[in-house]
């Protein structure tokens, strides 16, 4: 065999080998690939669902402010649960 012969086989050898070297890292790391995929989508379901709930936190602080600071609310919501003031007559009709 040749000087030129040998070299071409040992490069053309090293890179069939760095192929099957990179081809099996790539299968092996194929499914961590996967699992990163679903916990990025997983991620941002729950950052989604965490700023509803903080929405919906706000917006109930925003209710407690307003019942105690508004008294029309207030009266409103006891006259809804069926609550009147002392001295007051009620009427109660049957369907």
């Amino acid at each position: 065999m040749t000087d030129g012969f040998k070299e071409r086989l040992a490069k053309i050898v090293t890179i069939s080998l760095i192929a099957v070297i990179g081809t099996l890292g790539a299968l092996a790391l194929w499914p961590t690939y996967l699992r990163g995929r679903e916990l990025k989508k997983k991620d941002a379901e729950l950052t989604m669902r965490i700023e509803e709930k903080k929405r919906e936190i706000a917006k109930l602080i925003d209710y407690q402010k307003r019942f105690k600071t508004d008294p029309d609310l207030v009266e409103r919501i006891a006259r809804q649960n069926g609550r009147v003031y002392p001295g007051e007559l009620v009427f109660i009709f049957d369907d």
